[in-house]
């Protein structure tokens, strides 16, 4: 398998130099000094770009590939027919092959994703970026990176805006945690998925909160949830009633006047009734049965346990598992405690482990910090009156209960688990500090909002 390559390195410092190049000249265009944001635009993308460069070295040099260079395997199959057979690649990178056609087959013959739409999906999106630097390794991670720092820089403007005075705390929670900066910023499907989530977040905030419509935030808002249902389908699952929870709540908290609230309560009325008889129609016209989903968790369950006993000893357990829906309740609690808190640092038993532990110690020191110094009727009254922490608390502990109960490998929860470690980071960073430090006076931001419209 084709990996890291001299060609890499040879072709590292032209692109390097013109990703910053576009990366200051949009800094300085945007974000002038004195701009609140300014620090954190540049430290950011070097930070995913530094995750990608870190983690695709390791696995290549370290393990000798991985999930990503078997993405870029399907990349370059794709790619090597550009130029012999054009017709075959375009119906390659579409996923409309023809196993009629010799040289379609014979590429087919070789893709053991192909008929995986959302592995497949990575790889193609993989070859296309390839088409801009020769189908090399390295330089695609590093533009998968640039792609995922720009779904994470628009979470954080839709944060910032509304938090003015917690900008650094907030930069921290959404830009900077290991997790999110290493095993988002590669040629995984995490890496679209944190682009994907950061997008939907940022143009659910702009066009339904602050009411401002624009068609580049709403094709933008398409383009998420289609890589989202594409890869990565119960991320949106999950995303996508707390996004419309907490736009439901925003609005409840605005309308403060009893005439606007009755308007709201009639409205929340008309939309709850009409969700409700299309979701009832959309699960009829579906023969899902929740047994079978129970079944297949148990299944990936074993396989996954089976495989790391066998493997590297990265197995965790959480104990008999019950295939009912109140034996999958009773794991809740383990589930999340998992998926947010470990490995603990005496389970880590490889140099990755040893780097998640320390990130998950981290998370749960900040966790008990918040819970032994505030008030919990205080805070249990700050999250009720904010529509934010309800969300962030809301999608955390669900997203961190499906991925805790259905890995059962500390190496696949590590990436897993990242698209939940922003919002808990904001519920804790926003929570533990809101009232700690003196908010500044209510301005106006330098064009934030115009970001996306100059993407």
């Amino acid at each position: 398998m084709e990996g890291i390559t001299a060609l890499d390195y040879i072709l590292l410092p032209f692109y390097l130099w013109l990703i910053y190049k576009v990366a200051y000249y949009y800094r300085d265009k945007f974000y002038p000094e004195g701009h609140e944001y300014r620090p954190y635009f540049i430290s950011g993308l070097t930070a995913k770009i530094l995750g990608s460069m870190f983690i695709a070295m390791f696995y290549w040099y370290y393990y000798g590939g991985g999930d990503s260079f078997n993405f870029f395997y399907h990349s370059n199959i794709i790619n090597s027919t550009l130029f012999t057979a054009p017709d075959t690649w375009f119906r390659l990178i579409t996923h409309h092959a023809d196993e009629q056609n010799l040289t379609d087959s014979m590429a087919l013959s070789q893709m053991y994703w192909y008929n995986d739409p959302s592995s497949y999906t990575v790889a193609c999106l993989g070859a296309f970026l390839g088409l801009f630097c020769f189908t090399k390794y390295l330089i695609i991670s590093i533009l998968v990176a640039v792609i995922s720092f720009i779904g994470m820089w628009l979470l954080f403007i839709s944060f910032a805006q509304q938090y003015t005075h917690l900008i650094k705390k907030i930069a921290i929670a959404v830009l900077f945690m290991p997790g999110p900066v290493v095993w988002g910023s590669g040629l995984y499907k995490d890496s679209f998925c944190m682009f994907s989530i950061g997008c939907l977040c940022y143009c659910t905030y702009i066009l339904f909160e602050k009411r401002n419509f624009r068609l580049i935030l709403l094709m933008l808002l398409l383009l998420a949830v289609y890589l989202l249902v594409t890869i990565k389908a119960y991320i949106i699952v999950m995303l996508a009633p707390v996004l419309i929870l907490k736009i439901i709540l925003a609005y409840k908290k605005k309308a403060s006047k009893s005439g606007a609230r009755l308007k709201f309560y009639l409205l929340f009325t008309l939309i709850a009734l009409v969700g409700f008889y299309m979701g009832k129609r959309a699960l009829n016209s579906f023969t899902v049965n929740p047994e079978d989903v129970i079944e297949t968790i148990e299944h990936q369950k074993d396989y996954l346990l089976s495989v790391s006993l066998a493997q590297d000893g990265s197995a965790y357990n959480l104990g008999d598992f019950d295939p009912s829906v109140s034996g999958i309740l009773k794991m809740f609690v383990p589930a999340v405690n998992v998926a947010l808190f470990r490995p603990y640092p005496w389970e880590s038993k490889s140099i990755i482990q040893l780097f998640n532990s320390a990130e998950a110690t981290g998370v749960l020191l900040l966790t008990l910090y918040l819970l032994f110094t505030r008030n919990p009727f205080k805070t249990i009254r700050d999250i009720y009156r904010d529509p934010n922490l309800i969300m962030c608390l809301t999608f955390t502990l669900l997203f961190a209960f499906i991925v805790g109960v259905s890995t059962y490998n500390f190496g696949s929860l590590s990436r897993y688990k990242i698209p939940c470690t922003p919002f808990y980071m904001l519920f804790l960073m926003i929570l533990i500090f809101k009232n700690k430090e003196e908010p500044v006076e209510n301005k106006e931001q330098a064009a934030p909002e115009e970001l996306p419209a100059s993407i």
